[in-house]
């Protein structure tokens, strides 16, 4: 059986099918050829901790998608699945990345869009489970316990994760959800007074201080919070804006958001002159 002759491509074919190509091959390049400005950053310049809050879902929605909230948050998380997958690329620079997903503000919206965030934080967190264990990072959320008391699908996917990943030696990603500076101090006081209780002569020192925070004092203070939609606020961090904590703010709506932006921020960051209190010195 003869084989069947192929039809010629077109010119107007050949074009769509180069600019398709071209683009297949960039997704697969690395983060340094995609964004040759990361290559200029000296190794003591990179931020250990990034953490990113990811404001604006709700006005992306508005002006972009009929004012259907949970559009917004469905490309929201996008953005950071595909934050979370490019950012892993850096992780001899960046130990540690995270995000936002829940304040505890964030729980006295309606209640069935915290509903539906329980489960798209579900939804995200089994996007990113694959990627996150053949990489061989490890996974943390931090936060209350008891915000998942109406969604144990919810609590099983992410402790699940958190499980597999624990023995990781790789970027450490982690999520706040239940989270606010406030009522972790809250905790760390009844978490202080049983382990006194426990071990009355326990030395109280800046190790002790951490393993009080939730993460087990894992994850240090951010070096560079990321926020988004031109808001200006840290929205009660608590000790994630630790005393060297740089703020970078982007008038983007995060779903309008890419990793583009974000290299903006890690670039601002290696050129700030950081003192920490210091003065530089004299010669």
């Amino acid at each position: 059986m003869t084989r069947p002759e192929q039809a010629p491509i077109s010119p107007s074919e050949g074009v769509l099918h180069r600019i398709l190509f071209d683009r297949r091959k960039e997704t697969q390049r690395g983060m340094f050829y995609r964004y040759p400005d990361l290559g200029k950053i000296p190794e003591n310049r990179w931020p250990q901790n990034v953490f990113i809050i990811p404001d604006g879902n709700g006005r992306w929605a508005e002006k972009f998608a009929g004012g259907v909230i949970q559009e917004g948050h469905e490309k929201g998380s996008e953005v950071i699945v595909q934050a979370f997958n490019d950012f892993s690329e850096l992780s001899p620079h960046i130990p540690f990345v995270g995000a936002w997903g829940l304040s505890m503000d964030n729980l006295k919206r309606p209640p069935r869009e915290v509903g539906y965030l329980m489960g798209l934080f579900k939804k995200t967190i089994e996007k990113l489970r694959p990627d996150i264990l053949k990489r061989g990072d490890r996974f943390i959320r931090i936060g209350r316990e008891d915000v998942f008391d109406g969604y144990p699908d919810v609590r099983k996917a992410l402790e699940d994760t958190e499980e597999e990943t624990r023995e990781n030696r790789g970027q450490v990603i982690y999520v706040a959800v239940g989270f606010s500076g406030e009522d972790q101090e809250f905790r760390m006081m009844y978490k202080f007074a049983d382990r006194m209780r426990k071990t009355p002569n326990i030395p109280i020192n800046p190790h002790f201080l951490r393993s009080l925070r939730d993460g087990k004092g894992l994850i240090p203070p951010a070096d560079l919070i990321i926020r988004t939609s031109g808001e200006q606020r840290l929205s009660d961090l608590g000790w994630l804006a630790g005393k060297g904590t740089e703020l970078y703010f982007s008038k983007k709506l995060f779903p309008s958001c890419g990793t583009k932006d974000f290299v903006r921020a890690l670039v601002d960051f290696s050129r700030r002159d950081r003192r920490l209190g210091e003065r530089p010195t004299t010669s």
